[in-house]
């Protein structure tokens, strides 16, 4: 099967069709658009929120066989699929045949063979990231034995790049993150959070704010409330895994 030119006209109505979504629904079409164009099947974007190092939130909009997206989630896949372990660290697109020879302990799940064998034969994923250390990927597939990969993996990367930021601002937008938003820290609950962060006890945070421990442990007591955590190292890690603390807050603070 030879890949035909992608016409740039096509990636254009696409963006500006990213641009009006108002829901899923919406944004589930111009997935099956993007899909259409590039001369493949299936499609998932998916994006994983680390609102907790145990278990990340997950939300995904595909249309990958259903019988294979059971089996994903019941065998709980997602900790052995090296295109999530690869989309965490990288930005550039992958093809997926780069893991079929790649060495795989026997005690694991071959995520990419088992998927073959569940109609994704070829495919390739494009990882994104986003504010608030979430990550994710723009995956697309085909069943088709014959399709030539290389080139319509080519295809993909010229046209793809394009899309995606629309995709995912847009996908932002109409999913605001509920936890993030629950979480409205003050000047003074950041601070002392930020601090205690940096391994600095109650009383070092009170001498370097300028208050009493008593205030120091009030503001951390408040902070704990707000991120629904049970004591200071979780309250810690919660608030930089949600983005209610981060490196340039930090970075501000020292001026």
């Amino acid at each position: 099967m030879n890949t035909k030119n992608i016409n740039i006209n096509d990636t254009e109505k696409v963006i500006n069709k990213i641009k009006t979504c108002a829901n899923n629904n919406d944004i589930k079409q111009c997935l099956s658009e993007m899909t259409r164009i590039i001369h493949c099947e299936y499609y998932l974007f998916a994006i994983i929120y680390p609102h907790s190092m145990i278990k990340p939130d997950v939300s995904i909009i595909d249309n990958y066989p259903e019988k294979w997206r059971k089996y994903y989630d019941d065998a709980e896949l997602l900790k052995y699929d090296p295109i999530v372990d690869y989309s965490n660290s990288y930005h550039s697109p992958i093809n997926w045949n780069v893991f079929e020879n790649k060495s795989i302990k026997k005690k694991y799940p071959n995520v990419i063979k088992e998927a073959k064998e569940s109609g994704l034969i070829t495919g390739f994923s494009f990882p994104i990231h986003t504010a608030n250390n979430g990550f994710g990927m723009l995956s697309f597939a085909h069943s088709d034995k014959d399709i030539y990969t290389d080139s319509l993996f080519l295809h993909a990367c010229k046209n793809v790049p394009l899309m995606l930021p629309f995709l995912v601002d847009n996908y932002r937008k109409i999913n605001t993150t509920p936890k993030k938003l629950d979480v409205d820290l003050t000047k003074r609950e950041k601070e002392c959070l930020v601090w205690a962060s940096e391994g600095k006890s109650t009383w070092d945070i009170s001498k370097i704010l300028g208050c009493s421990e008593r205030t120091v442990t009030f503001h951390l007591t408040n902070a704990q409330m707000k991120l629904n955590t049970t004591n200071r190292c979780q309250s810690i890690s919660k608030a930089i895994l949600t983005g209610a603390i981060d490196c340039p807050y930090f970075k501000k603070l020292s001026k």
